[in-house]
C-alpha cells in the first residue's frame, strides 16, 4: 500500500528541510553582567548560532562590520567560521567559549556566566554549535552568507520557543537538561527555516534551484532517494524539461552537472551512514551500488578517503 509522505504535497525546499537531522550539538546558556567578548573558535563543518533572550549583543567576524542583535534576534554563522560575541563592539576578549569555566547541565549543555551573578543580567543569550546529518543541509550551508540574521518576532514558533527555553534554564527542574536540549534542537531547525522563509536567496545556487519549480522537482527526487539508478534522462523528466535544456540550466544554477550532484549527494549520505558504524556492504546497497568494490572506488574518488577509514575515524 502506498503511503503519502510529507513531501508528496509540498515544494522541494520543504522536502529538503523535512530531512534535517542533527548529528551533534552543544549548547551554552550565556549570561554577562560586565563588558566583555567571548571568542568562538573555528569548528569546520558546523553551524554556530546566537539567540538573544534579553539585552544586546554584537557579533564580530574578521573583515566585516559588527552585527547588532537585540532581544528576540538571532544570528547563524555557517561553515564553522571563527567569530566573537561581545557586549559592546571591540570589547576585550575574556577567553574561548569552550575553555572558559562553566557549569555543565549534561553532556551537551552548559551555563556560562561572566561577571557577578545577577537575578537579571544585562545580557542573556543561547549560543551553540551544531552539525547536521543531511546532504541537503551541507548544500544549504555552503551557500549561506557569513552571518545570517533572523528576527524571531516574525516567526511565531521561534517567538514561543525562546521564552520556554529561558524559563527552563532559569527555573531548573528534574530532567531540565533533556528538555532544554530538545527545545534548542527545535529552535535551531526553526531558525534555518525562518531564514529561508524570509527569501534571502540569490539568483543562482542550490537554494535558488530548490525554489525553481522544475529544477526543484529533480533535486527533491534525488534527496528523497539518492540510491535510485538516476540518469540524466530520468532527472530531466522529473523537471519536465528536455535533456539538453535541463543539463545546461542545472549546471548554470547549481554550479555542477546533474550527475555530479547525484554522486556528491550519494557520498555525503554514505559518509553519514559509515560514521554511524554501518557496514560498507549495507551502505553500498543503500546508495545503488551492486558491489562493495564499486562503491569503495566511487567513494574514494569523490571524497578522497576510503570507506574503511571513515568508519575507523568515527569509532
Amino acid at each position: 500500500m502506498s503511503v503519502a509522505m510529507p513531501w508528496d504535497s509540498e515544494d522541494a525546499l520543504t522536502a529538503a528541510l523535512y530531512r534535517v537531522r542533527m548529528r551533534g550539538a552543544f549548547y551554552s546558556w550565556t549570561e554577562a553582567s560586565t563588558e566583555c567578548a567571548v571568542e568562538m573558535p573555528q569548528f569546520p563543518g558546523t553551524l554556530s548560532f546566537h539567540i538573544v533572550a534579553h539585552g544586546t549583543a554584537y557579533l564580530e567576524v574578521d573583515g566585516a562590520e559588527p552585527v547588532r542583535l537585540g532581544a528576540g534576534e538571532l544570528a547563524l554563522v555557517p561553515r564553522g567560521i571563527g567569530h566573537r560575541v561581545a557586549t559592546t563592539p571591540g570589547a576585550e576578549v575574556v577567553g574561548r567559549a569552550d575553555l572558559l569555566p562553566q557549569a555543565m547541565l549534561g553532556d551537551a549543555f552548559s551555563v556560562l556566566r561572566i561577571g557577578p551573578e545577577l537575578a537579571e543580567p544585562p545580557l542573556a543569550l543561547l549560543c551553540g554549535v551544531v552539525a547536521f546529518d543531511s546532504p541537503a543541509v551541507d548544500d544549504m550551508l555552503a551557500v549561506l552568507p557569513p552571518i545570517v540574521t533572523v528576527d524571531s518576532a516574525r516567526h511565531p514558533v521561534m517567538a514561543a520557543l525562546l521564552p520556554l527555553l529561558s524559563r527552563e534554564l532559569r527555573e531548573p527542574k528534574p530532567g531540565g537538561d533533556a528538555v532544554a536540549t530538545r527545545l534548542a534542537d527545535v529552535l535551531v531547525v526553526e531558525t534555518v527555516r525562518a531564514w529561508l522563509a524570509d527569501d534571502h536567496t540569490d539568483s543562482n545556487g542550490w537554494l535558488a534551484a530548490l525554489r525553481d519549480p522544475q529544477l526543484g522537482a529533480a533535486l527533491a527526487a534525488v534527496h528523497r532517494d539518492p540510491g535510485h539508478p538516476w540518469t540524466l534522462d530520468a532527472l530531466a523528466r522529473r523537471a519536465t524539461m528536455s535533456r539538453s535544456v535541463f543539463a545546461a540550466r542545472f549546471a548554470s544554477v547549481v554550479g555542477m552537472p546533474p550527475m555530479a550532484y547525484v554522486s556528491a549527494a550519494r557520498m555525503r549520505g554514505a559518509r553519514a551512514m559509515l560514521a554511524e558504524g554501518r557496514s560498507v556492504a549495507a551502505v553500498a546497497a543503500a546508495h545503488g551500488y551492486g558491489s562493495e568494490a564499486a562503491f569503495s572506488r566511487a567513494f574514494t574518488r569523490v571524497t578522497g578517503e576510503t570507506p574503511g577509514r571513515v568508519r575507523r575515524s568515527a569509532a
